[in-house]
């Protein structure tokens, strides 16, 4: 009596044998039915009539190459999960995969056993309503198209083993984003390790990367490890990348090719095995176009793009949002709030949040902090902002109408009769001031500013 093997299908596309034989080894650990090829020909005859629940495909053969392959695959059983195996120099194939919905997981060679294995047993058992959908369902906290759309694309984003480039404001949560692709990708039993280039000097931010000898410099007392070799088998967080100066972006742009290394000092290569997520609050390309960031390490961050709404595009997240953080430090500060008044309702879903939720956070937990009651009302919140954004109150109780619009918290008047400064010359004090503090560097002050580089230099040019 024939007996039908009923495991799932998993099918192996490598025109090298060793490499086949290697990865069906590995896979063997995992409870399926492996298929492999060395023809993408064959293989897709066989597919003609088997439908895989995953193919696993090398970029790089005579007969078919790896992306036209998964693209056959896609139009023939669209719900087949589809795993690009490569080197890193096909980034170019692999970011535009990603982009076209062709590729939907990315490993590199030579891989790591357990992260291969990892990644086919995610994809073998995901479904719509995955396990891991719904952890950063609770993590991401709110219930806006844009929303669903983010957490969707980090599902994605998070297994696919490739660069991740996230651009969002100040405050709209671009850290909590990182970890929760780092915690729901293959590398996710290892370190996530998290730097802003921002807040250090060229070569401080070059020790704490790569790491130094005693002797590498006046200083260096001892030997350090760079954050490069902490994070490898993990994930590293590089927070406001377009703040990185050029010499290290060149650096930073071999490391991400070669996947290696030198610590300041030292001529040992070391070996580079961590998932590289890159954000800023400047996009990117406006800092490639204002010739602050290199174009060519632009394409080896952005292959899979993710950007944050700022909470003000977020329809009624904001008080989803407040009422999250009011159970937290509710909690915390052993206070015994239970919701929010209509009319502090009403402002939190109509105020623009310039600081985005990290502006509502602090909002609410300083509210918790300073005051009692059964509800947070309109007055405890007023004095907060107004104190934030050195407004005054009118502008502020205009919010409290359900039809306010954003523009309108932009309306100042004078408080008293001292002498007025125009507002043209308190902005140019501003960026001045801004451009000095950071030695002048126009993308950093333009972070610190929270604007793009390109608005400076309109300004800079109409002053001139």
């Amino acid at each position: 009596m024939e007996i039908t093997d009923t495991r799932p299908l998993v099918v192996i596309v490598d025109d090298e044998r060793e490499i086949l034989a290697a990865l069906k080894r590995t896979l063997m650990r995992v409870d399926v039915r492996i298929e492999p090829f060395t023809s993408p020909r064959l293989a897709l005859e066989f597919m003609q009539k088997n439908q895989p629940v995953l193919i696993i495909s090398d970029q790089r053969m005579p007969d078919i190459t790896g992306d036209k392959l998964l693209t056959e695959v896609k139009q023939l059983w669209p719900d087949t999960k589809r795993i690009m195996l490569s080197a890193y120099e096909d980034f170019d194939s692999v970011s535009a995969g990603f982009n076209q919905a062709i590729i939907e997981k990315f490993i590199s060679k030579p891989w790591k056993n357990s992260e291969l294995v990892m990644l086919v047993q995610d994809s073998i058992t995901s479904k719509d309503a995955s396990p891991a959908k719904n952890q950063l369902s609770q993590k991401i906290i709110g219930e806006s198209t844009k929303i669903k759309q983010l957490i969707d694309q980090i599902s994605i984003a998070a297994g696919a083993n490739v660069p991740i480039y996230i651009h969002g404001e100040t405050g709209t949560g671009k850290e909590l984003v990182a970890k929760a692709c780092h915690e729901s990708g293959c590398k996710r039993e290892g370190k996530f390790i998290a730097v802003n280039c921002a807040n250090f000097s060229e070569t401080l931010i070059e020790s704490q990367l790569y790491g130094h000898k005693k002797g590498a410099f006046t200083g260096a007392v001892s030997d350090q490890e760079g954050l490069f070799a902490q994070s490898n088998g993990g994930t590293i967080f590089l927070d406001e990348i377009t703040t990185l100066p050029m010499s290290l972006q060149a650096k930073l742009l071999r490391v991400i090719q070669e996947r290696e290394f030198t610590a300041l000092g030292d001529n040992k290569l070391m070996k580079f095995d961590a998932q590289i997520i890159a954000a800023s609050s400047v996009k990117l390309s406006d800092a490639v176009n204002n010739g602050e960031f290199r174009e060519d390490l632009f394409y080896r961050l952005n292959v899979i793009p993710l950007n944050l709404p700022p909470l003000r595009e977020r329809e009624q997240d904001s008080y989803i949002i407040a009422r999250h953080f009011l159970a937290k430090y509710n909690k915390q500060q052993q206070k015994n709030f239970t919701d929010f008044s209509k009319d502090a309702r009403n402002f939190i879903i109509a105020y623009p949040w310039p600081g985005n939720v990290r502006q509502l956070e602090n909002t609410v937990h300083s509210v918790c902090i300073m005051n009692t009651g059964k509800e947070i009302t309109l007055a405890m919140i007023q004095p907060l902002l107004a104190e934030q954004l050195k407004i005054n109150e009118p502008a502020i109780n205009t919010l409290t109408q359900p039809s306010y619009q954003p523009s309108e918290a932009t309306q100042f008047s004078a408080t008293n009769n001292d002498e007025i400064i125009p507002l043209e010359l308190v902005e140019k004090n501003a960026i001045e001031h801004a451009i000095a503090k950071c030695d002048g560097n126009i993308t950093k002050a333009a972070a610190l500013l929270e604007v793009n580089p390109s608005t400076i230099y309109r300004k800079m040019q109409k002053w001139s």
